[in-house]
This record gives structure tokens, sequence and C-alpha cells, in this order.
């Protein structure tokens, strides 16, 4: 935050611009003055202020406080001074309480009220006066004031004491205009928003912000919340189990050697043996199988897609002959994702597309979604999305098409 900076400067200006103080004046007569036994201390704080004297200053100030039958000019004269001693002297609550009278006086022209308001807000920011900082801010944009630093200020403010319901309101309208104007929300703001969907349990706001933080920051992060929520969702179906481990696979989000043995166990079960060989090598490739107390398991399972690998191998050809001959697409449909497994898309992507349009198929669902998956990773991410964004079913293939689509 510049806030202190700027202020600092903004008001040691307005408190030294004159050292008679007749600006601002209330009638167009006559200029406002002060009492020379208000005037001469009051140029003598200054020069102390200008010395870096702040003690002496605020002495000297203190002193002006203590004659009597002070005018209202020379009530703001001495604010004015005071408030700049603050700023100089970093005194930031000092400082926000004095200007932010000097404010409520009346007596600055509009410009230079909106200039200050911006200041007091950063004031109280810096002093950690949060519930000032939100109320300094508020009135700023309500006059006008567009600075993206205070809009920050009151954000944060209202994070560190807990308003979210007003970290949502003020994010979520800063969200709309970065939206018009093209522009990325930066990433702490982001976060915060999604932490207070979460809090104020908006959890449709929580997953969007989640997504957009995905799609604008992608993080292994960001990527295991998702990916975590799809199974836990009402209606949620097992038989995609095996495709959530597959997205977690893609995003490098796979945290340890059960979810890869679980991974190539469903895909075994599947009867997708080289997805399987595929998953099992990347796991003992990240010294993450083959180790521990479910070794033995790990062994069997590289064991087993080894020998099912090879045996598919073999007859992957006749299986296409005669899923081609076939009345309805389900044959071809396994096809396609048994390719799928082995990264071959373009293969997998010609089988699918047969096997759908063939129809007669008990899971369409499923196979759009693997159409869908083969699409995006081979490249093709317009067809891929056009194709994902039919899934609506709440079962989990909804959830996970939309998450394929941000896959890079």
């Amino acid at each position: 935050m510049k806030s202190r900076s700027y202020l600092l400067s903004a008001l040691l200006a307005l408190a030294f611009a004159a050292s008679v103080p007749a600006v601002h004046a209330q009638t167009p007569t006559a200029p406002e003055t002060v009492r020379a036994i208000v005037g001469k201390p009051l140029q003598e704080a200054q020069a102390l202020i200008q010395a870096k004297q702040f003690d002496e200053a605020f002495a000297k100030l203190d002193s002006i406080d203590a004659l009597p039958d002070r005018t209202p000019f020379e009530i703001y004269s001495v604010d004015r001074t005071r408030g700049a001693a603050a700023a100089a002297s970093g005194n930031a609550e000092l400082t926000g309480t004095v200007f932010a009278r000097i404010i409520d006086s009346g007596r600055l022209p509009a410009d230079e009220q909106l200039k200050l308001t911006e200041g007091v807000t950063g004031s109280f920011y810096n002093a950690k006066n949060y519930p000032k900082t939100i109320v300094w801010a508020q009135r700023y944009q309500k006059q006008g004031g567009t600075s993206e630093a205070v809009g920050t200020m009151l954000v944060q403010s209202q994070y560190l004491i807990n308003d979210h319901a007003g970290v949502v309101s003020s994010l979520t309208s800063r969200l709309q205009a970065d939206d018009k104007a093209g522009q990325p929300m930066p990433e702490i703001q982001l976060q915060m928003l999604a932490d207070s969907a979460r809090k104020t349990s908006d959890d449709a706001l929580y997953v969007a912000t989640l997504e957009r933080l995905l799609k604008t920051y992608p993080k292994p992060s960001y990527w295991t919340d998702l990916i975590n929520r799809v199974p836990r969702q009402a209606g949620f179906s097992d038989r995609y189990t095996l495709d959530v481990l597959r997205l977690q696979r893609a995003t490098g989000t796979l945290a340890n050697a059960l979810d890869y043995a679980d991974l190539a166990e469903l895909a075994l079960q599947a009867n997708l043996p080289a997805e399987a060989l595929a998953v099992l090598d990347e796991g003992y490739a990240a010294n993450l199988l083959g180790t521990g107390a479910q070794a033995a398991r790990h062994v069997k399972l590289r064991t087993q897609a080894r020998s099912q690998a090879a045996a598919d191998q073999k007859v992957l050809a006749g299986s296409e002959s005669a899923a081609q001959k076939a009345a309805a697409g389900t044959a071809l449909v396994n096809l396609g994702t048994n390719y799928l497994g082995q990264k071959q898309y373009p293969r997998a992507i010609t089988l699918l597309d047969q096997g759908i349009a063939k129809g007669g198929l008990k899971r369409p669902d499923e196979a759009t979604l693997h159409l869908g998956i083969a699409l995006q990773q081979s490249g093709d991410k317009a067809r891929a999305a056009t194709v994902l964004k039919t899934l609506q079913a709440r079962d989990g293939s909804a959830e996970l098409a939309r998450l394929w689509t941000y896959v890079q």
C-alpha cells in the first residue's frame, strides 16, 4: 500500500500551502484569519514539524488548544497542522482522526475532500483500524472515488474483521466491473471471495470462484479442491470414480500410492489393462509404488496389467472388426475408451464417434464424457467444449465434463 506516502505528501501540502491561513474562506468578503495569540505558536509548530521535532510540535499545538474562545477557523487551522504532524511522524491513527475531523468541518473544496478521504482511508488502514477503514472507504466510493487502492483496502478490512458478507458484496461488484473491462481479478481477491463464499455457505459462488481461480491462476491446490468435491455431491454415481481418478492423473494431483493403485485396479476391472499398466509405471517412476506395506499389491497389479495388456494387443484388431459389425455401438465405445487409456487420441475419437452414432448404449453419457476427454487431450478444445457441454446429469458426469474443459 502506498496510502501513507500519498497521504503524507497531500496532507503536508495542505498544512503548509499558506503560512497565513486565509484559504478556504467561508464568505466572499474578507478572508478568515487567526488571532496573533494563535498564529504565532501555530507558525512555530509548523517550523518544528519541518525540523522533525514532532513531540515539541504537538506540545505547541496542545498549548493552543488550551486557549479560550477559539474560533472555528482557528480550530480548523490547528487541526490542519496537527494532521500534518501526525502524518509526518507516522502516527496513522491520529492522522486519520484529525483529517477526518477536517473533512467534516465542511471547509474543504470537493476535489480536495475526495483526495483527503482517500488519504484518511489509507491512514486508518495503516493503523489497522479496520472498522473505520470500511466507513471511510465506503464514503469515498459514494463520493464517486474510483481508486483501486481504496477498493482493496475496503475488501481486506472487511475480510480481516470477518465481515464475509461484506467481502462477497464488495468483490462480486468489483468482479463484474473487471469482467466488463476485460481485466482479470487479482488472485488474492479471488481467494478472499472464495473463502468468504464458503464461510457464508454460498456453495455455488464458492465453486464458481474456485473455477475462475483455476482458469486464471491454475494451481494443483485448486484442482484438488474441485476434483475432491465431485464424488461428495448428492447423486454421484460410483461408475465415475475411475473418471475422477483419471482427471487427477491428467492434472498431476494423484496424491499418493493409494491413488495410483486404486486407479490401476479400477482400470483393470474395466478391462483397460494398457491404461492400468501406464498408471502403474508412472507410480513406480515417481517412487510411490513398490515400497511400503502395500508393495506386494503393487507388484501383483503390475504383473496382472502386463499380462492382460499383452494379451489385449493381440486381439485388438479382431475386436475392432467385430465391433464394426455389431448392431449396437457399445463395443466400439469400449474400444475407443481402450485407445483413450493408451493416449491414442485420434483412434479413440474415431471409434467413440462411431459407437455413439450407432447408438444402443447403456451409458451414453459415459461415452460422451470419454469422447470429450479424447478431444480435449488431442488438442481439439473447441469441439471438446461443445461435446462436454451436452452433459447435464447430476451423477458426476456434468461436473467432470466442466472440469475437463479447464485442462491445459
